[in-house]
């Protein structure tokens, strides 16, 4: 991964705006699907899905893009950190969907993916800001902040969308399943 090509702040834009189709669309989903009554293991799917997810996506991106971004920037013990703090991005979400039930009840989804994207900002503005990356990671260098802070609130509404749509799938089916078996 040494040799990738440098991206530019118009083709970071450009990646914002598919992110925040892909975003709004899985977003539009996940208001028409995702309604009461909610199934009560719902927010325990969400905190689990959520942290094997993140510690996954974590894992793989220190993994794959350490020699050419995170390592310019990162601590050689933030490689093997990256899994964990995945974990503790992926358990936010049960946090995110408690306060969601209580901002709005019935229609949680709204408030709960406002979250989910915020929560990109205080790591995006300490990795920029904080520890330089967009002067150290050679894929990125020079981008302009804002395009990169705009585009981590889609990306990971895009996320937790996805984890969203797929708990309340699977614990909808898991009770389906429960009453179907009574």
């Amino acid at each position: 991964m040494g040799n990738a090509l440098p991206v530019t702040t118009h083709q970071m834009w450009f990646a914002t705006v598919v992110a925040a189709c892909v975003a709004g669309a899985l977003g539009v989903l996940s208001w028409h699907r995702v309604r009461p009554p909610y199934p009560p293991a719902l927010p325990r799917t969400l905190l689990a899905l959520g942290m094997v997810c993140f510690t996954g996506l974590y894992a793989w991106a220190a993994w794959t893009f350490w020699d050419n971004c995170y390592g310019a920037v990162l601590p050689p013990w933030g490689r093997v950190a990256a899994p964990f703090v995945g974990t503790t991005y992926g358990a936010l979400g049960w946090v995110f969907w408690w306060i969601a039930r209580r901002v709005l009840p019935e229609r949680p989804v709204v408030p709960f993916l406002a979250l989910a994207a915020l929560q990109s900002l205080p790591g995006h503005l300490y990795a920029i800001y904080g520890r330089g990356l967009l002067e150290g990671c050679q894929v990125i260098r020079g981008i302009s902040p804002a395009s990169a802070l705009t585009f981590g609130l889609f990306e990971f509404a895009t996320y937790w969308a996805v984890l969203v749509l797929i708990a309340h799938a699977t614990t909808s089916w898991l009770q389906r399943g429960r009453a179907d078996g009574d």
